[in-house]
């Protein structure tokens, strides 16, 4: 196995002869639909879930329990499955640097089509009793371990796969992929909540989006086995130390990551998972007009995520970033509180938050891979990012839901704004590393 370096020399090293031309220029076509098929399955299999809660969350909790309470004990499991990414991220981070990204990105494909399934059939509270919740968590822990893996991992492979100077734009095409996901489940619920009648729906009709995305999982599989290594795992197990050397070796850049993904995280799960359901028990509005809005707010984020990564390539990581974190920290409330009982209000918000997350989005991606060498690459940036998403994006449907039921609706936008505060200033003050080559 020839050696395979990262940054700009990673691409050509990989490319096999029979590969039809990318699109996306010094990228081979499997490469390239390796790294996004991970990104759309994570993005359709937990907008799945915050999308449907409001059907199946009463059928896993005792009868009689309010609408509103067992929306949050979905929300909670929800949050456990978040919990579990950091370990994840640090196991599969490792498995990444030292065995290879291949193995880690197949693991974590398998693990989101079981984790649909265990879903899709499971019983009722009415059939099983407790084992009913337990069967939901344990495929949300799946899901939140398989998941935690994913980005890291795949965050590394495609960033040293891209040319150099192309990294943010390569970014931004994995983020419009994910906007597929976000668009394909949104749609597939509007088309059964609107062909269904609401009790089928409520009943069994649910059960049929996990079964598609165990299917997406199948169709992962598929194109990520015969992906191209982009590093020398050899090497990696050579120079391994422990599953924490990342954290000792760069533990500056370890708390970067933490500082620059708090507001991030927080913002991603709330103008984009957590916005329909926000403007059901905020506004009153029918979840179906809150799908509705997410689908053309997405649109507009996948077309803001291909703008967003040029720029991010042309102007640096940290004036994007921080243009995204001012927008975001200023604008919240003001924002939300705009949302009425239309529809029109309610995408013109979404889609200015969507709009505007798409710089992070584009610019984090190379950002954190940017920080550590090839050796330590998954597994310094899984474990602190995915600290950080599973302790504060996770819980945002969570706290956002129970604040609504203890009265403090007004108290959730200053709840982000404040998350979005403290990684704004980690913007202002962060290195500026788009101009460089990844370390090697």
């Amino acid at each position: 196995m020839a050696e395979l370096t990262s940054g700009a020399t990673a691409a050509p090293a990989v490319t096999p002869a029979r590969d039809r031309p990318s699109l996306v220029p010094g990228i081979p076509r499997r490469q390239l639909r390796a790294a996004g098929i991970g990104n759309l399955i994570e993005w359709f299999d937990w907008n799945a879930y915050a999308l449907l809660s409001v059907y199946f969350a009463g059928q896993f909790f005792p009868a009689g329990t309010s609408p509103l309470v067992a929306l949050l004990g979905t929300f909670g499991i929800m949050a456990v499955g978040f919990i579990a990414r950091p370990l994840a991220g640090l196991v599969l981070g490792t498995v990444a640097d030292r065995f290879g990204r291949k193995p880690a990105l197949l693991l974590t494909v398998y693990g989101m089509g079981v984790s649909s399934l265990l879903i899709a059939f499971a019983p009722t509270y009415a059939q099983v009793g407790l084992v009913a919740p337990l069967i939901l968590l344990v495929a949300r822990i799946v899901q939140g371990i398989c998941i935690g893996g994913e980005y890291a991992s795949m965050s590394a492979f495609a960033m040293e796969m891209a040319p150099q100077g192309r990294r943010g734009f390569i970014a931004g095409v994995l983020n419009a992929v994910a906007g597929f996901g976000q668009i394909a489940v949104a749609g597939l619920v509007l088309l059964l909540s609107w062909t269904l009648p609401h009790e089928a729906m409520t009943a069994w009709g649910w059960r049929l989006v996990f079964v598609v995305g165990a299917l997406l999982s199948v169709a992962g599989i598929w194109l990520r086995r015969d992906m191209h290594e982009t590093i020398d795992a050899r090497r990696s197990r050579a120079g391994a130390t422990g599953m924490f050397a990342a954290m000792r070796r760069y533990p500056g850049a370890t708390v970067r990551v933490v500082g620059l993904t708090i507001g991030f995280t927080a913002m991603v799960y709330a103008w984009g998972t957590y916005m329909p359901t926000y403007a059901t028990t905020y506004r009153g509005f029918d979840p179906k007009l809150g799908m509705v809005a997410m689908v053309v707010s997405t649109v507009v984020a996948m077309v803001g995520a291909l703008v967003a990564g040029r720029l991010s390539d042309r102007f640096g990581r940290r004036p994007t970033m921080v243009a995204a974190g001012v927008l975001l920290t200023v604008g919240t409330v003001p924002a939300l509180a705009l949302i009425n009982h239309s529809v029109w209000s309610l995408i013109a918000v979404q889609g200015f938050g969507m709009l505007t997350l798409s710089l992070l989005q584009a610019s984090s991606m190379p950002a954190y891979t940017e920080m550590f060498p090839a050796d330590f690459r998954a597994a310094g940036l899984g474990f602190p990012y995915a600290l950080t998403v599973g302790l504060i994006g996770g819980t945002v449907p969570m706290v956002g839901t129970q604040l609504a039921s203890v009265g403090l609706p007004t108290a959730f936008p200053w709840y982000l704004v404040v998350l979005m505060a403290i990684s704004t200033v980690f913007y202002l003050t962060m290195k500026e590393t788009a101009f460089e080559p990844l370390p090697d």
